[in-house]
């Protein structure tokens, strides 16, 4: 758990760069890292892997990790780290990832959007 804080401080912390949909962007940084988390938790596949394929997948989608002034070096490595922590975590659960699925979105994905709401200046 102290992994996802670090990663939901990282993805918190937004420059000034232009963004037309403050809202939207902060969602789609946070769904991108909610698909990292629960890839993760959900398959056995290579946690690198997954992280590179969302990071693609976001700059596909028109967005820069530079627009909310975060190092993408920085992301891949915390990302991933974070990952692999959840994945150990889960390995030491007893409920099933499957059930615990959705209880783990609905903490992750308001509380990183609302703090990256929190970090975009505000519009006069």
């Amino acid at each position: 758990m102290k992994t996802l804080a670090a990663i939901l401080l990282l993805a918190s912390n937004y420059s000034i760069a232009a963004v037309d949909n403050p809202e939207k962007s902060a969602e789609d940084l946070c769904e991108m890292e909610w698909r990292i988390t629960d890839r993760s938790g959900s398959t056995t596949m290579d946690i690198p892997q997954i992280v590179d394929e969302e990071v693609a997948a976001f700059k596909a989608s028109g967005y820069s990790l530079s627009d909310f002034s975060i190092d993408e070096k920085d992301f891949v490595k915390v990302s991933t780290d974070g990952a692999l922590s959840f994945r150990k975590m889960l390995g030491q659960m007893s409920t099933p990832y499957a059930e615990a699925r959705n209880f783990f979105r609905e903490q992750m994905v308001p509380i990183c959007t609302k703090n990256v709401l929190e970090s975009m200046p505000k519009k006069h």
